[in-house]
């Protein structure tokens, strides 16, 4: 494995670490079983590359081709889930701090599965459609999310709350770019990872969402 392919691995090990986490402890909190827990989780991580494989016609997804995701996903589900089965009193009492840990564990792999999405569609023959490379970095970000709320049978979390996909955008933006500008890649990773991380904890210690028409309830 040379240099490049393996900073690239590691980057989605760490994403699908941070992913998986975030994944399991909302599955948590929506009290279902630890089978519900594994795939939620596995969902949450894996979710958004598997649409992005589909969207490009690399089948089978890669989730399915290379256990070593869906291996890493499911320890780490596994490990999230006892630690809050033992602990689980403690786990309920301090239900704000699991929170802030859920939101940066899931603002980490936004950032990282945005810029891995980006870097599959160039690798994949796509880096002079920015639009395209860009729209693939936030499906592989955000669509594991997506896929986990609807079958949690939510309004996806993307579109109600918390300025999420706009962060995506920007550091796809940002790694496409450098990308193009022959930037050093590990910076380009560094950078681009850092604008999205920062765009969404910001927009989460700050409560910002983007305008919407409030309108009354009706009894």
């Amino acid at each position: 494995m040379e240099l490049e392919e393996l900073i690239y691995f590691i980057v989605e090990i760490i994403g699908t670490i941070a992913f998986a986490t975030s994944g399991a402890m909302v599955a948590i909190n929506k009290r279902v079983d630890i089978f519900g827990v594994l795939v939620l989780s596995s969902i949450t991580a894996l979710g958004g590359g598997a649409i992005r494989d589909i969207l490009i016609g690399a089948t089978p997804p890669r989730m399915f081709s290379d256990y070593r995701y869906v291996m890493v996903a499911v320890i780490v589900s596994t490990v999230v889930f006892i630690i809050a089965y033992i602990f689980r009193e403690r786990y309920q009492q301090k239900a704000k701090a699991v929170d802030s840990v859920n939101n940066i564990f899931d603002a980490v792999g936004l950032g990282l599965f945005t810029v891995t999405g980006v870097q599959v569609a160039i690798d994949s023959g796509f880096g002079l459609n920015g639009i395209l490379a860009v729209c693939l970095g936030v499906i592989t970000g955000i669509g594991g999310g997506v896929l986990r709320d609807v079958m949690l049978r939510e309004i996806p979390f993307v579109l109600k709350k918390r300025i999420y996909a706009l962060a995506s955008i920007a550091g796809g933006t940002v790694y496409y770019h450098l990308h193009n500008a022959d930037f050093d890649r590990t910076r380009a990773i560094v950078i681009a990872v850092l604008v999205t991380f920062i765009i969404r904890i910001l927009a989460t210690i700050f409560k910002l969402d983007l305008p919407k028409v409030k309108l009354k309830e009706t009894k």
